[in-house]
């Protein structure tokens, strides 16, 4: 019978000395390994014959299509410029599939440089070779890669299909929403705020990628009545990121707000997330005109924030603002800042904006470290003049030195 250990000790384990057990080795067949290497030596190799024989295919179709592409590229250029009407239809019609094919090659290229009066005629050939009807098609019927394929078609031809569609089928990834925005756009459609900011933003959006949050901008540029009020309406229920984002949009559209309801913006000063509160402190850069919003916000209005990159971000608004009220705001708060990120922060916001009694006063005897905030200010100052110098040089050089 084994003894207990622990009623050996009255309870207590008694010292014992561990060994590790020794590392058990499998053998492996020989012949296993044989044709585990077979194997993989197999499927290198048929990874290396289907490359190999895609590009091959890929470069000999290049050869065959470039002499149609050399053809086609002089008849496209003569209709579009050298005549009254073009007859893209008359033309399409006298082509042979491959011919067609290519065409629309060369007209996705085209369409990507071209802009204004040109765009539009060449939009013309477009619809001459069914690009428009298909490209619905696929909207209705495709999957997700055939939508995404078909709305940049659209948005190309300039070409907004009915809204219904759009928001039947384009709502399912930000990336979706974003590509049936930019076609209306594209389009210039008359309601383009209004039916641009329901197809990115109701039920349930999400956060976008770079392009979306370009788009987002695009369709509030003229118009961002639409965009405050959905976000007065749900911003809390969106995910931080996109909170951010919308944010971000707002802050660059300050030159068409007026009076415009920004509640939801000195809400979002309060919220959980910090990338948030900082974000709508930058939301508000462009807005210390407006006295009654400033009033809302309060004169100390980073006193009580925990988070040093948020009083950074308030810094730099008040910077922008510029008044003697955000400037005395910012030189009590020199007094107290204790981080290091935020000080530097605070002096390039107030640097701009000093006077006769914002200078250096750091402490150079033997007996105490200088004052933290001076060390931010010296180190704003210092690269300021840096800077200078670098324009100054750069404005003496001649033009093509410059270059």
């Amino acid at each position: 019978m084994v003894p207990d250990p622990l009623s050996a000790s009255g309870g207590e384990l008694p010292l014992l000395t561990l060994r590790a057990a020794p590392l058990q080795t499998v053998a492996v067949p020989p012949a296993a390994l044989a044709i585990a290497v077979v194997v993989l030596g197999s499927l290198l190799v048929a990874v290396v014959i289907v490359t190999v024989g895609y590009s091959l295919r890929a470069a000999r179709r290049r050869r065959r299509r470039r002499p149609i592409r050399a053809d086609l590229r002089p008849e496209l250029l003569d209709r579009l410029y050298g005549r009254d009407e073009p007859g893209w239809s008359e033309w399409v019609g006298e082509l042979s599939a491959a011919e067609r094919d290519e065409l629309e090659s060369l007209l996705d290229v085209y369409l990507r440089e071209l802009d204004g009066r040109d765009a539009d005629r060449l939009a013309g050939l477009g619809v001459a070779l069914g690009i428009d009807e298909r490209a619905r098609r696929e909207v209705a019927d495709g999957d997700y890669w055939d939508r995404i394929h078909a709305l940049v078609w659209l948005a190309l031809l300039r070409d907004a299909p009915d809204r219904s569609l759009l928001e039947t089928h384009c709502r399912g990834t930000p990336r979706e929403r974003a590509a049936a925005a930019r076609v209306l756009y594209a389009a210039e459609v008359p309601d383009l705020a209004t039916t641009g900011i329901d197809l990115l933003l109701e039920a349930e959006p999400r956060s976008f990628s770079v392009f979306g949050i370009d788009t987002l901008y695009r369709v509030s540029e003229s118009d961002p009545a639409p965009l405050f009020d959905r976000a007065a309406a749900d911003f809390e229920t969106w995910e931080p990121a996109l909170q951010q984002q919308v944010l971000l949009v707002t802050r660059h559209l300050h030159t068409v707000v007026g009076g415009a309801d920004l509640s939801w913006v000195i809400g979002a000063l309060s919220a959980p997330e910090p990338r948030v509160r900082a974000a709508a402190w930058r939301a508000l850069d462009a807005y210390g005109w407006n006295r009654g919003l400033r009033d809302d916000i309060g004169i100390d209005p980073a006193a009580d924030e925990p988070v040093p990159s948020v009083r950074a971000s308030a810094y730099r608004t008040l910077g922008a603002w510029g008044d003697a009220e955000a400037v005395t705001a910012l030189r009590t708060a020199a007094a107290s800042e204790p981080d290091d990120r935020a000080r530097v922060a605070l002096a390039e916001a107030l640097f701009p904006h000093r006077g006769p009694n914002d200078r250096v006063s750091a402490r150079r005897d033997a007996d105490g470290p200088a004052d933290p905030f001076d060390v931010a200010w010296r180190w704003t100052s210092e690269h300021a003049r840096f800077d200078g110098v670098a324009r100054d040089i750069s404005r003496r050089q001649p033009e093509g030195a410059r270059r």
